[in-house]
């Protein structure tokens, strides 16, 4: 079969980009799409190998586990060790399962236009039918990990502590999925505290804010529409320091309410647990 490189890199790009989605949602490991895109494209560099002879097993995995390193450090950045393997691994399980199901399909697409050697797929097939495999492959995924929060979440109750200008406070967090507020910007989920429950660390002008309404001076705060049972209201935001659950820091904003949680002092999405 002739491989073109062009169509060899475009597709492998394709793939790696999804893979790393995938594994961003299993791990609720947050990334932009540029650093998708850049680890992507350095993943499709590694399709190269399917240009050399048919190599060893153990050459290929080797050489599959360095491209799995570099695209995760691309990917999420470099992180203490034990996050690092986690990422590298967990990406290069993804990676083996796509590719055993790519080797399945090879079976069956080979006399149709498939290539399969040293652990990559070179497509000589409609490139629409690769790109509604992967996205199901990928929907799945997001499948998958939302069956898991709704029904190992869901009702959970967690110690959140919240630090903010070397003061922290401890709160009683509820996880609720129903909770979907995120910072459009950064896109990481807010965690709505009762104002009572934060007083030592909320900046003066969201107490301004809450108090009297629109102020002038909204430096260092967002206001975020959020939709309730009661209508559409604005909740004004504000980064904390660190927000902590299990010990661990996790991205999130602050959002702050003047109504009462029942049994708890916040509201959290159960998708920003470690």
């Amino acid at each position: 079969m002739t491989i073109y490189i062009d169509v060899l890199l475009a597709v492998n790009l394709y793939i790696n980009y999804f893979l790393i989605r995938g594994t961003s949602v299993m791990l609720r490991r947050d990334t932009s799409s540029g650093r998708c895109l850049l680890a992507a494209a350095a993943g499709s560099f590694f399709s190269l190998i399917i240009m050399f002879p048919e190599l060893p097993v153990i050459v290929t995995a080797v050489v599959k586990l360095i491209s799995c390193a570099v695209i995760v450090v691309i990917a999420f950045g470099l992180s203490e060790k034990t996050e690092l393997v986690i990422n590298a691994l967990s990406f290069a399980v993804i990676s083996f399962v796509y590719a055993g199901v790519m080797m399945g399909l090879w079976s069956f697409a080979a006399p149709l236009g498939m290539y399969f050697r040293n652990g990559i797929a070179y497509f000589d097939i409609p490139l629409i039918a690769v790109g509604l495999f992967t996205m199901i492959a990928y929907g799945i995924i997001r499948f998958m990990r939302y069956i898991i929060d709704r029904k190992v979440m869901t009702a959970r109750f967690e110690e959140i502590t919240l630090r903010r200008n070397g003061i922290a406070v401890t709160l009683k967090g509820l996880a609720d999925t129903g909770n979907s507020l995120t910072d459009p910007f950064t896109g990481a989920h807010a965690i709505i505290c009762t104002r009572a429950s934060i007083t030592e660390i909320i900046p003066e002008n969201v107490s301004e804010y809450l108090d009297k309404g629109l102020t002038p001076t909204l430096t260092g705060i967002k206001l975020i529409p959020c939709s309730t049972i009661n209508g559409t209201t604005v909740i004004p935001v504000f980064n904390a320091d660190e927000a902590m659950i299990h010990g661990k820091s996790v991205k999130a904003v602050i959002g702050v309410s003047n109504h009462p949680i029942e049994g708890a002092d916040c509201l959290f999405n159960p998708g920003i647990i470690p």
